[in-house]
Formats: C-alpha cells, sequence, structure tokens
C-alpha cells in the first residue's frame, strides 16, 4: 500500500524516550519566554507527554518489538492483538501495518503511538465499509512531528463494525508501539470536559477501567501560578493524573500537558503556567487499571519569584573542562544557567549526575536559540550531552529539575571535533595481549587504581565482568588459569593498579595467580561463585554495594552457555552499570531469580531470541514481585543480528552513540569480553561478525548511522577478523 489518507512527511522525532518504561512520577512544565529574560523554553513539558504515553512495547510473551506478518492492505488486515503492540515500518519496503477491530455504537477508540526515532509514521481509522484505503478518506488520523500521537474515534449509531487501523510509515524505517483502548462513552457531568469544579482540596472518588474511566475537574489557573496534586489508590489499581489545556475540547482527543502515569496509583505532579496561558485548566483522574477508590489532593499556590533562573544570570564557565557542583529545589530553586563561548569545531561533552530521589536534566542552547539544541532528559543517571560546535559564539547549560531536590555535579570537557578517517586494529599476538592492547588504547597510564581481571582461557565466570569493570572504569585484563602473562603485569603497572578485583573462582583463576599479584604489592579480591549462574549474581551484587544508591536496579539476563549474546551487551552494561546475569535457556535458575529480588532489580533486559532464553524463562522474571517494569527482549535473527538489535536499543536509548564503534569476532570470546570494556568507556557500540566478511546486520547498522560514526576499530588480529572486514567497513564509510 502507498501512501494513505492526508499524512504527508514527518521530520525527525526526539529519540530520548523511544520505548521507555513509565519510572517517574513527577512532571513540572516551565514556562516558555523571550531569552534573557526568563528560562528560555519549555522542554519539560515534551518529556512530560512522553513520560504520560511511552509505555513499554512488548510482545504477548514480554519481549521485544517485532515485525508484524501482516498484509500492506485492508484485505490482509491483522485482528488487533491486546494492548501494547508493537511492529515494525520501512518506508522503502514496508510502508503499513493494518489491523481490525470490531467497535461497537456508543465505545470511544482511542490509540497511542509511539515509535523510533528513525521512522517517521502516523496512524489511520477506516470504517467498516472501506476496502481500500487509498481510495478512501480516513475518519480520523494522526497528526504532527514527534512522538507520541494521539487519537480518538466515537463510533456513532449504526456504525458499529470492523474497523481498520492502518499505520503508515512517512520515511524512515524503525520500530513502532500502539497503546490503544475501547470503553463506553461515559456520560457523567464528571466523566467528560468540562467537568465539575473541585469540592475541595481533598477529593475522594472511584473509577472503573471499563465503565467509569475519568473523574474530571475543572481548575482556574493564571499566569505565574503553580499547580500541585497528589493521587493514591487502592492497591491492585493504575489510576493516573492528566491535566488539559484550556483549549481541551474532549478528554483524550489530544495530549496531556503534564501529568503523573506511574506503575500504580501513587501519582504526583507540578505544573507552573506559562504566560499567556491563563485559563480553566481539566484534571482528569484516569482508570488505567482496575477498579476502586481514590484520593486526590491539590492546590495552587504563586511560583516564587526566582524560581527559574534566566540566562541574565547565567555563570560563566572560565575554563574549556571542569566540574560544577550546586543544589536544585524544584519548587523554589528549580534550575541554574551556565555560558562559554565556543568556536566552530569545538566538541563540548557534558556529565550529570544527582542526589537520590532527583530526577535533574541538562539542556544547551546555542547562540541565539530559545529552544535547546542538545539535550539529556532521561530518567536515570548519568545525563550526557556530546555537542559538536558547528557557529561560533556563546552557548549556555542549563541544569533543571524534573522533579526533587538535591546535590548535582555537572562535568563538562571541550576538545576538537574527530573526524573519520579509517578502521583501525587493536591486536596482540594472542588473546591476553589484545587485552592489553585494548587496556592501552583506551586507558590512560595511571588512570585505574583498581583493574579487573578474568580468566582468558573460558568464558562463563567471564562473562559478568562487563559491569564490574565499569564500576571501577576499569579494562578487563586477561589471565591464564595459574599464570599471569608478563605483559599483563606490565600493563597494571603503567595503569597504576594498587587492587585487582578476579571475576571468577579457583577453577577459573587459580590460587597461583592471586599470590604472583599479591607478590607484587598488589590487594587481590576475588569475586565469585559456586558455578557460573552463582558467580554473575554475586558480580551483580557487588556492583550494586558500589553503586549504592546510584544502582539503577536494572540487569542484562541472558544464557550461560553461549557467550555471544551476554558479550552483545558488555558495552551498556560497562557504561550503564547495569549487571548481567546468567541463566539456563529453558529456565529461570535459582541464583538469578534471587538476586533480581534480592536486590530489588526492576527491569530486566533479556539478550538473545527465544531460542537462547525461552519464553517461560521470561515469564518466570517478569513473575518477581520486583519486577514492576515489563521485560524488554532484545534479538535478532542471529548472534550478529541480536548484537546489532542491542546496539541499536543502546543508542535509542542513549546508554551509549554510534560515534564509536567497535567489531569483534563473533565466533570466540577474548577479543569481544576486552573489547566491550572498551567500546563502554568510549561511549560507544559493539558488533559481532564472522571472521571472513562483515555481517549483514553489522553492515546495516554502520550505514543507517554512517552520519554518526567518528572512530571504527577491529577488536583481535587478522587471523581472527580479517582485513576484507576493515576494508568494508570502510567502503560504508567513505
Amino acid at each position: 500500500m502507498s501512501r494513505m489518507g492526508y499524512a504527508g512527511m514527518r521530520t525527525r522525532a526526539v529519540s530520548a524516550f523511544v520505548v521507555s518504561a513509565l519510572l517517574v512520577a513527577m512532571f513540572p512544565v516551565a514556562g516558555t519566554a523571550s531569552p534573557a529574560t526568563a528560562r528560555l523554553a519549555n522542554p519539560g513539558s515534551t518529556k512530560a507527554v512522553l513520560e504520560l504515553y511511552s509505555k513499554p512495547v512488548l510482545d504477548v510473551q514480554g519481549g521485544v518489538l517485532r515485525p508484524l506478518d501482516a498484509d500492506d492492505t485492508i484485505a490482509g488486515a491483522v485482528a488487533l492483538t491486546a494492548t501494547p503492540v508493537g511492529g515494525t515500518l520501512d518506508f522503502a519496503t514496508d510502508t503499513t501495518d493494518v489491523y481490525s477491530i470490531t467497535l461497537a455504537a456508543g465505545t470511544r477508540f482511542t490509540l497511542v503511538l509511539s515509535g523510533a526515532s528513525t521512522l517517521s509514521a502516523d496512524a489511520y481509522l477506516y470504517a467498516p465499509f472501506v476496502t481500500d484505503a487509498d481510495a478512501t478518506a480516513a475518519l480520523v488520523g494522526t497528526l504532527g512531528d514527534a512522538y507520541p500521537k494521539k487519537l480518538t474515534f466515537d463510533v456513532p449509531a449504526g456504525l458499529a463494525g470492523e474497523y481498520y487501523l492502518a499505520i503508515d510509515a512517512a520515511g524512515g524505517s524503525g520500530s513502532y508501539s500502539l497503546t490503544w483502548s475501547n470503553f463506553v462513552i461515559p456520560t457523567g457531568l464528571d466523566d467528560e470536559i468540562p467537568g465539575v469544579v473541585p469540592p475541595g482540596a481533598t477529593i475522594d472518588g472511584s473509577l472503573a477501567e471499563t465503565t467509569d474511566v475519568d473523574d474530571v475537574f475543572r481548575v482556574v489557573l493564571g499566569e505565574g501560578q503553580r499547580l500541585q496534586a497528589a493521587l493514591t489508590g487502592d492497591a491492585g489499581t493504575d489510576f493516573d493524573l492528566h491535566l488539559y489545556d484550556p483549549d481541551t475540547a474532549k478528554v483524550g482527543s489530544v495530549l496531556p500537558i503534564a501529568g503523573s502515569a506511574g506503575a500504580d496509583s501513587s501519582e504526583y505532579f507540578v505544573y507552573e503556567v506559562p504566560t499567556g496561558k491563563s485559563g480553566t485548566y481539566y484534571l482528569a483522574v484516569h482508570a488505567a487499571v482496575g477498579t476502586g477508590a481514590y484520593s486526590l489532593t491539590w492546590s495552587v499556590d504563586t511560583v516564587p519569584a526566582g524560581t527559574w533562573e534566566t540566562t541574565a544570570a547565567a555563570t560563566p564557565l572560565a575554563t574549556a573542562n571542569g566540574t560544577v557542583t550546586d543544589t536544585l529545589d524544584r519548587l523554589s530553586d528549580a534550575n541554574d544557567f551556565m555560558r562559554r563561548s565556543f568556536s566552530a569545531g569545538d566538541r563540548l561533552e557534558i556529565s550529570l549526575t544527582g542526589a537520590v530521589g532527583t530526577d535533574f536534566d541538562v539542556y544547551v542552547y546555542g547562540p541565539g536559540s530559545a529552544d535547546p539544541i542538545a539535550k539529556s532528559d532521561k530518567t536515570t543517571y548519568p545525563e550526557r550531552v556530546s555537542l559538536d560546535i558547528s557557529t561560533a559564539g556563546v552557548y549556555y547549560i542549563e541544569v533543571a529539575s524534573f522533579s526533587g531536590s538535591g546535590q548535582y555535579q555537572l562535568t563538562y570537557v571541550t576538545s576538537r571535533t574527530p573526524v573519520w578517517t579509517e578502521t583501525g586494529r587493536l591486536s596482540g599476538q594472542d588473546r591476553f595481549k589484545t587485552a592489553v592492547k585494548l587496556s592501552e588504547a583506551a586507558y590512560a597510564a595511571g588512570s585505574c587504581p583498581t583493574v579487573v581481571l578474568a580468566t582468558g582461557e573460558n568464558f562463563p565466570d567471564a562473562l559478568s565482568a562487563s559491569g564490574l569493570a565499569g564500576v571501577y572504569d576499569s579494562p578487563i585484563l586477561l589471565t591464564r588459569k595459574y599464570v599471569v602473562p608478563a605483559e599483563v603485569l606490565s600493563e597494571l603497572v603503567r595503569l597504576g593498579a594498587t587492587k585487582v578485583v578476579i571475576v571468577g573462582g579457583p577453577p577459573a583463576v587459580a590460587p597461583e595467580v592471586v599470590k604472583a599479584l599479591q607478590n607484587r604489592g598488589l590487594t587481590v579480591t576475588r569475586v565469585d561463585g559456586v558455578n557460573r549462574y552463582s558467580t554473575s549474581a554475586e558480580v551483580a551484587r557487588e556492583v550494586a554495594r558500589l553503586k549504592g544508591p546510584l544502582f539503577a536496579k536494572a540487569a542484562f539476563v541472558a544464557r550461560a552457555d553461549v557467550f555471544a549474546d551476554a558479550l552483545a551487551v558488555a558495552p551498556f552494561a560497562y557504561s550503564q552499570g547495569y549487571p548481567v546475569l546468567l541463566t539456563r535457556s529453558d529456565a529461570l535458575v535459582t541464583e538469578c531469580s534471587g538476586v533480581i529480588t534480592s536486590l530489588g532489580i526492576s527491569q530486566i533486559y533479556v539478550a538473545g531470541s527465544e531460542k537462547a532464553v525461552s519464553g517461560a524463562v521470561v515469564r518466570a522474571i517478569d513473575a518477581l514481585p520486583a519486577v514492576v517494569s515489563p521485560v524488554v527482549r532484545l534479538k535478532g535473527n542471529d548472534r550478529y543480528g541480536t548484537a546489532a538489535a542491542i546496539a541499536e536499543y543502546g543508542v535509542d536509548f542513549w546508554w551509549g552513540s554510534a560515534s564509536y564503534v567497535g567489531v569483534a569476532t563473533g565466533l570466540n570470546f577474548p577479543d569481544a569480553l576486552g573489547g566491550g570494556a572498551v567500546c563502554g568507556s568510549r561511549g560507544g557500540v559493539m558488533l559481532l561478525t564472522p571472521p571472513t566478511s562483515l555481517s549483514t546486520a553489522a553492515s546495516g547498522f554502520i550505514s543507517a548511522h554512517a552520519g554518526e560514526v567518528l572512530k571504527t576499530e577491529v577488536f583481535g588480529g587478522s587471523n581472527v577478523v580479517r582485513d576484507v572486514v576493515k576494508s568494508q567497513m570502510n567502503a560504508l564509510l567513505q
């Protein structure tokens, strides 16, 4: 099917959200004003809406997005399954997916479409009698440039039947997700805009997800005022808060401008009225899941003067590199501005961390720009921005509180923008010397007081090392079982190591190695278990202990009997501090489930297809009480496709960037083990390939991100990854 309805080409959407779990429950929004007189823009509003509607995209067993087996025509429509629904589109080869759904008269159908930053897509709903969407106008469709996009349709009397929903690519390619609902159109006074006047500062009510979906309250707000709303609900319910602006005619017809949509009914948000936006706002308590009672408290006050700092108060950054430590309070001191002049060709890199319980974001504004030209507004730390300067002038850096109050630390580094030349190779005469070469290339002399060491002779224990190495900002060096290679000992000296952490038990790294290291004055500790599963669990506990309150409570899970999938996640395990947990393919081992439970790990990313980690394992993980976010499966058609899928997901979620791409063989583990740490330390990705030709999946990733790639390297000698692979990579980037 070709272009449909009234859709046109869409611009690239903000990529930071893609498909993310609803982790944050506070959504402050600041007003828009002119530069130097108020806060420059309203970037928090985008994040607020994305948080409300970016539900995780899963298959029916909690897996990753997968292409639909649907035709591109109404005749081949596939029945719409339970929400959420995911698929993929490609403007060049697979433009449209068509679904069918039976709708009864007097019901309301709502849909929210989200998608990858590489895909521009829209949704259209067609009437039951339509047989050719190209020749018939849609009843309703999504509009706008950025995800999420929403449509709502009320089924009139006499028009019950099978409707058709088309998801149509306007450009690009990538994954999309749909969250949808269908319920009886509400008729109560408080069920629809204009709603009712709140009877007091505390409101007790009840909702049912199928018969009484919304309670709507109208609140008059003026410029400079702030609305705070908090919600609690019965156990087992998931009630949310949505705030609609004065121009909204019907609940659900447009996206809310603010709100809170966590995993249960404990919600809170703050909204501050922008300049020129006085009017009657509509506060809706929405039943996402369940039936029960709720209690809503709300208040309106005046935003204290000086809550939002202006660019006029920006603090000059006197040096090209530095660290700024300060505090923010969401309700009284919500942001800080800094400024510095940059030249064309400069690269600005920023890293932001904040105290526990805060969600601070970082924005960068260019000369004369009222909107951010770069940002990082994730729900977890660190927030990172890398900006290549093309226009000389004064740039403003803003740290803003999205939620919470406390201390932050912002580190900024200025360098010159690198230019890609050709693919390099990091290799030694054997796997141990290659690991040393990798370390030499990525870690400066004297920079690693603690170094992680693993066996180079077998993979199971070593698979878990990447997350721990990331916490220490350490390379992963390899050793023989009984003897430490001389090159490794020399590298420990160059790195300035005073401590070595061995991953794996005596069967993998013998006591003789420990003694040899101690004889050189090094402190040696060991993280191990009785088997590969318990070793990975013990490494996870050590990562959590070292990270403390900054532990993100997220982890990767991979099969333990094959190394490729676990190694594919190594760069992101390193950069994000996510442990790599091992399990059997056909059953969740108790060591894995136990550590997930004991550490309260709430988000799991499964590496590999159903053949690698079965659906039964995913369901068992999803059933663990600690795992409150649906399990996400990252998979491809083979180990090379899985590595590329993981890299793509990581770039979409800002775990890393495609500016640095490392490539290792997918047929052996040592080079990819050390290479994963290098990729993680450089904020990049790692792809896997057969030795004699660049894998199709790796080639596709490099081609798709060619404009972003600045450095490419192959890990291992030419006997492991042939020179033809380097040539193929160069050809894609020249």
